[in-house]
């Protein structure tokens, strides 16, 4: 594709690992997806937003803010994180983070009325948050598995993310709804504590160092080779861009289809539709991707997730909204699972972290923009139609990208496209 990249040492044949311990390490690093940033502080904290609100006596707009501080803090945590990991160990690297994010879950249970320290609690939430990341446990999981690395990395973050989407949001009701606010966020912090870390302390374990020397685990490109190589940049604006803005379009899902005048309910079903494909898409990409040469072969559910805005944009009942959130679920589906994979295919392990970093920081930054700019389109227009087209485009630009880049093997040892 680029001489840019034609110095970059082969991250290694795809063979698996030797040595016990996967079993464990695949319960380990999908619980840790579970009760990661998004399972224990995002997807509580919009639960429990009009409790926090009502309680302390401050706006949802106020309360919402944290979501900012959270979102900040990771954005700029990420690189930093993944330097860590590749400096310090992605084992150390993520019981640290996971025992942080524990002890700030009960800090924010203790949190005084004060907005600023609210704040910086969430702050400080989001900059540990980003050790015990998707992230670090992609790197992980992607130092054991070889072979079948996409399947692995797709089926641990869709059963675990998507475990923390369906039974969180009713968790955290209850528990606001029996013990209140604060013992819900405490409790979610003991539970990390006592309960999840015994268990990531057994299972999160990296492979022998004379296996990893062995597979050549620390070959591959230095973090200043991936980032002038237009190679990155390309899957930066096809995956981490665009899977941030489809992103932002399921947190606006039910929004956009009650604005069209479909029925609440029909909305939430279709929501509820969109994540449980993700869950299913994930392993699914990554089966795909196992073993194959180059990455088009996933390139056509792009194509469908982009058929999917269409017909949200355009969805005026039940059916037509089920079938958008459908399509559109099968491309977030693909986007996430298939950006670990790719960093460690085409860029090899040794500075995984720092790589993933960029990526990941870069999706969450699109993420954040696209709800907003999502409703800029509907202010400017009275719908959501335009926007909607928008990450329609970059579902198309993702289509081209994963049609033209190189085959792995060629990326890694010639620069060259097949």
């Amino acid at each position: 594709m680029t001489e840019a990249i034609a110095n970059i040492p082969a991250s290694g044949p795809l063979r698996a690992r030797s040595g016990s311990g996967r079993g464990g390490l695949v319960f380990g690093a999908t619980l840790g997806n579970f009760i990661g940033v998004t399972g224990s502080i995002s997807i509580p904290l919009g639960v429990l937003l009009v409790p926090i609100a009502q309680d302390l006596g401050w706006t949802r707009t106020e309360v919402a803010g944290a979501f900012t501080a959270l979102s900040l803090a990771q954005a700029l945590g990420y690189p930093i994180a993944g330097r860590i990991a590749d400096r310090f160990g992605t084992r150390a690297t993520l019981l640290s983070g996971f025992a942080a994010l524990g002890l700030t879950l009960v800090l924010i249970g203790l949190a005084p009325v004060s907005l600023i320290a609210f704040y910086a609690l969430f702050f400080l939430a989001g900059a540990v948050g980003v050790l015990a990341s998707t992230m670090v446990l992609a790197k992980l999981l992607s130092q054991w598995f070889l072979a079948r690395r996409g399947f692995w990395l797709g089926l641990v973050g869709g059963v675990g993310n998507g475990l923390a989407g369906m039974v969180m949001p009713g968790l955290a009701a209850f528990l606001a709804a029996t013990v209140g606010w604060r013992v819900a966020f405490g409790a979610l912090g003991v539970f990390i504590l006592l309960a999840a870390f015994p268990i990531l302390f057994v299972t999160l374990r990296e492979p022998r160092q004379a296996v990893a020397q062995e597979e050549g685990a620390q070959a591959g490109a230095t973090f200043a080779q991936a980032m002038r190589s237009p190679l990155f940049w390309a899957i930066f604006a096809a995956v981490p861009v665009g899977g941030g803005a489809l992103t932002g379009v399921f947190a606006s899902t039910v929004t956009v289809l009650t604005s069209q005048g479909v029925a609440v309910g029909s909305a939430t079903l279709a929501v509820t539709l969109f994540a449980l494909v993700c869950v299913v898409i994930e392993p699914l990409a990554g089966h795909m991707l196992d073993d194959a040469a180059r990455p088009r072969r996933t390139a056509a559910f792009f194509a469908l997730a982009a058929a999917g805005l269409i017909l949200l944009a355009h969805a005026k009942g039940p059916g037509m909204a089920v079938l958008g959130s459908i399509l559109t679920g099968m491309g977030l589906g693909v986007e996430f699972s298939v950006l670990p994979y790719l960093l460690a295919r085409y860029f090899g392990l040794r500075e995984m972290g720092a790589i993933s970093g960029v990526a990941y920081a870069g999706a969450l930054i699109s993420n954040g923009l696209s709800p907003l700019l999502l409703n800029a389109a509907y202010d400017r227009n009275g719908s959501y139609a335009p926007g909607l087209y928008l990450v329609g485009a970059l579902m198309v630009l993702a289509l081209v990208v994963f049609l033209l880049l190189p085959r792995f093997d060629r990326a890694a040892q010639s620069g060259t496209s097949a």
